[in-house]
């Protein structure tokens, strides 16, 4: 069938991103608070063949199946979605993850969707709070740095964030559209994480996860000549130590949440 079946989601709010301080989950930083105040419907599968035919003009690989369409890179559904009747387009992460939270969407015959969000890799530092998609700034000439679309991919558990390059197909990636009423407006996440206060934590862990362990081992393992003359070496092994350790556990960061029209860090 060619119709597309729309499914209404509500107005509400969900939440984005980890928590978890590790460098490991940085990219996937922080957890964030997302209102979306219009109501906006997506579609209630993966876009098929045959519906890319009607609703564009044009056959996708001169195939007009029913099967999930897994033929085309982003920036080909951009470019095919121009002039289309409604503006559909894929949906934002936040939409995708309050239509994910009221049921309106579930696992379907595709592994990877598409989203229309093009962030940077710094996590979500610059973030829009509001549903609308995340795209760059354009340079001049309309190219932009930014060339991957956040994807999620279904696992048995939900889902995970991943990302694709805009010129990629994938066999199992598909992609929903949304006819969206989302207000463009100026909610956004912090450009940056609280730089001074990422010293003196990281100063911490170093001082007692590495350097004092190193100097402690070394006080009853090696010479006192050996400890006056290689006592920078030590402190230095002991930094390394905790950075190394950053990369697998550091405390939870913190979230942030949508007070009185603004994010705000709890």
């Amino acid at each position: 069938m060619s119709e597309i079946e729309w499914i209404k989601v509500d107005s509400g709010t969900t939440w984005l991103g980890d928590n978890r301080g590790a460098l490991m989950h940085v990219s996937n930083g922080p957890r964030h608070e997302i209102h979306i105040e219009n109501s906006f419907e997506i579609s209630a599968k993966p876009i098929t063949f045959s519906q890319w035919k009607s609703l564009t003009g044009n056959s996708a690989a001169g195939i007009t199946s029913d099967e999930p369409l897994n033929r085309l890179t982003p920036l080909m559904i951009e470019a095919g979605l121009i002039g289309v009747d409604g503006d559909p387009r894929p949906p934002s992460e936040a939409e995708w993850a309050l239509a994910a939270q009221q049921g309106a969407i579930g696992p379907g015959d595709v592994q990877v969707e598409v989203l229309s969000d093009r962030p940077p890799r710094s996590g979500y530092w610059g973030a829009p709070c509001d549903g609308q998609p995340w795209l760059p700034i354009l340079r001049a000439g309309g190219v932009s740095d930014h060339s991957a679309h956040v994807t999620r991919i279904w696992r048995n558990s939900g889902t995970i964030r991943g990302a694709t390059p805009r010129g990629v197909s994938r066999p199992q990636m598909g992609f929903r559209l949304v006819r969206s009423s989302t207000p463009e407006g100026d909610l956004r996440m912090p450009n940056a994480p609280p730089k001074s206060e990422l010293l003196l934590r990281e100063s911490i862990m170093a001082l007692f996860i590495g350097i004092i362990p190193s100097f402690t081992w070394a006080y009853f393992n090696a010479s006192p000549k050996y400890l006056s003359e290689s006592w920078l070496n030590i402190a230095v092994g002991g930094i390394f130590f905790s950075l190394m350790t950053a990369l697998i556990w550091r405390p939870k960061s913190s979230s942030y949440e949508i007070h009185e029209g603004e994010m705000r860090r709890v």
